[in-house]
């Protein structure tokens, strides 16, 4: 096992005890939990980027929608993408409401749009999770489009009701 897949499995076991708790205890409804486990699948996949940028000279970069970073220059960027789908995660499982809820609505629209964007600009082209996996053509254009485009839309829409209903 590499360190990377070692740091993935250790902090995702983290990140998910801690969204399992909180939506046992605080019971935010099957709407918020399933759009929470949205944010903590997008998590997962940005989890390992921030520390790889850091301590791994030879890090190729990273890539998302028309965002690219290079080497350690993707290591605020990554951290920055952690963070807000960590907090939005943590927020839909705690049951949050109001205006807290503008950071998961504001965040799951632009990175809605920044997938739009890119899947209008080139076609889908491919997913590459480290240097061992890569999905590429129809498979790669659907998932894109579903889970990084219509996934955070619906989001958006989900929590700006509620963060307006609220407000």
């Amino acid at each position: 096992m590499t360190t990377w897949v070692a740091i993935a499995l250790v902090t995702n076991l983290i990140y998910w005890t801690v969204f399992v708790f909180l939506a046992i205890r605080r019971r935010p409804g099957a709407g918020a939990v399933a759009l929470g486990a949205m944010h903590m699948l997008l998590a997962a996949a940005f989890s390992v980027a921030p520390f790889r940028s850091v301590l791994d000279p030879a890090y190729p970069g990273f890539g998302l929608g028309v965002l690219r970073f290079e080497g350690r220059n993707a290591t605020l960027p990554t951290a920055l993408l952690l963070l807000w789908a960590l907090s939005s995660a943590l927020l839909l499982a705690s049951g949050a409401r109001g205006r807290v809820l503008w950071i998961v609505a504001v965040g799951d629209a632009l990175f809605a749009l920044n997938q739009l964007v890119s899947l209008a600009r080139e076609g889908g082209g491919e997913i590459q999770f480290g240097e061992h996996l890569t999905i590429g053509g129809i498979q790669a254009l659907l998932i894109m489009a579903v889970l990084f485009v219509g996934g955070p839309s619906w989001s958006a829409w989900w929590a700006g009701r509620r963060a307006r209903r609220v407000a």
